[in-house]
């Protein structure tokens, strides 16, 4: 893999889509250069992004499904593509760092968000993110 043959330059006029709700990944990641995109899940508006740097597309590339939300140009957007982001992100484990700490953000935001609704809502499910088994069972551990 050279270089930058993973990657490419993308623009989008705006009212474009740039990620449909349900359809497949194709393996790319979209990177914010400039411009403003809002995200719709279930045809509700979820936020509105325009800082450079902000990802598309990682969740449905790492779960390998169809992507959760809509990504549309509010803005004239310019972009960056990560074409075949599992084989470059393999390659450069300190972006996959990167990504999973954004993950992690976004967890923690939902979480909170999700604890307010509970409380108003008087809800107390205990839901538990697990490690799938071929994870761990990896680790050498003799107790597993």
């Amino acid at each position: 893999m050279t270089d930058q043959d993973w990657l490419r330059f993308d623009f989008f006029p705006a009212g474009s889509e740039l990620i449909a709700q349900g359809r497949n990944a194709g393996g790319s990641i979209m990177v914010l250069k400039e411009g403003e995109v809002e995200v719709i899940r279930d045809g509700r508006f979820v936020s509105t992004i325009k800082q450079p740097g902000a990802i598309f597309g990682e969740m449905s590339v790492l779960l390998e499904r169809p992507h959760s939300a809509t990504v549309r140009a509010v803005t004239d957007v310019q972009l960056y593509v990560i074409d075949d982001a599992l084989r470059v992100l393999e390659a450069h484990p300190a972006w996959l760092l990167q990504i999973a700490r954004l993950l992690a953000q976004r967890v923690n935001t939902t979480t909170a968000q999700l604890v307010a609704l509970k409380s108003k809502d008087g809800g107390d499910d205990d839901d538990v993110l697990v490690l799938p088994t071929n994870v761990f069972s990896s680790w050498a551990d003799p107790q597993i």
